[in-house]
């Protein structure tokens, strides 16, 4: 079993390279980071590996905004989940994934991002 499938309270949707997020962290701007798969409680970010030392466990994310024209854009306050990847003996990746957990939005917001998941999950699988 895969032990951060345990950390998921929600069906997440996978997303294309259409989706992304900015958030500041520790007072730096990420901006336009693509995003592998979302739900209400959270994504999967892709960030580059020589950002990585930024993305700490319980790290929070600041003016979180959802970048794609049909989810909403009021900010989202989240924080760092885990970190996928990084150096490993004799490799070193270009991109590592960071699961990125939301932890208070708008009740519209809320309600709008479960519409769009619970639409994009009947139709991927449809």
């Amino acid at each position: 079993m895969n032990h951060l499938a345990d950390r998921r309270d929600t069906r997440r949707v996978i997303t294309g390279r259409e989706f992304g997020i900015s958030f500041t962290l520790k007072g730096r701007p990420f901006r336009d980071v693509r995003i592998a798969n979302l739900s209400v409680g959270g994504c999967l970010a892709l960030v580059g590996a020589w950002n990585a030392g930024f993305f700490q466990h319980g790290a929070a994310l600041g003016d979180l905004v959802l970048l794609h024209p049909e989810l909403p854009k009021d900010p989202i306050i989240a924080t760092v989940a885990f970190v996928l990847g990084g150096r490993t003996v004799g490799q070193a990746q270009e991109m590592v994934g960071v699961g990125i957990h939301f932890l208070c939005m708008e009740a519209s917001t809320r309600e709008a991002l479960e519409i769009w998941v619970g639409a994009a999950r009947d139709s991927q699988q449809a």
